[in-house]
């Protein structure tokens, strides 16, 4: 604010204050979804830790340096993870947003999404590739329809507010 002269911003202050957002009761459902994506990915480092000091991988490598004995078993559980990572941050903040609209059906595609990373990592980490499938399509179940969702909540926005 140093751009702006003392008394814009004040005026900006005192605008912001007025900013509220009515946050539905069972919003507290949508907290808890958020409480099961860090209990997934918990369940997903811990595992990468466990490969880590099974297979002997040593930081700061990401992957199983190539050639090493174990070097597809590791890079799976790594794999599991990083894969959850990589989609994470959005899927997150579409489970804030939108869960002020829709906060139950948020809070389902939450635990979906939590329960398919969980088997997704499980399925990887202990079948290769082959095993991320149904972990997949169960967490899709819960991160597609959320995506859907950000798309109706735009066209709402822009034809309505």
């Amino acid at each position: 604010m140093w751009l702006l002269g003392a008394s814009a911003a004040e005026e900006v202050a005192e605008k912001a204050a007025l900013i509220s957002i009515d946050v539905p009761a069972d919003y507290k459902w949508v907290l808890l979804a958020l409480v099961g994506v860090f209990f997934a990915n918990q369940y997903l480092v811990v595992g990468v830790m466990q490969a880590r000091k099974k297979y002997g991988i040593k930081y700061p490598n990401l992957y199983a340096p190539p050639g090493h004995k174990n070097e597809e078993a590791f890079n799976c559980a790594q794999r599991a993870h990083q894969n959850t990572v990589e989609s994470q941050a959005l899927f997150l903040v579409e489970l804030v947003v939108v869960g002020l609209f829709y906060p139950l059906f948020v809070a389902t595609c939450g635990a979906l999404y939590s329960v398919g990373r969980i088997l997704y990592g499980y399925g990887y980490a202990t079948k290769g590739p082959d095993g991320r499938l149904i972990g997949s399509l169960i967490s899709h179940l819960g991160d597609l329809p959320l995506q859907i969702a950000v798309f109706k909540l735009c066209y709402v926005a822009f034809t309505t507010w």
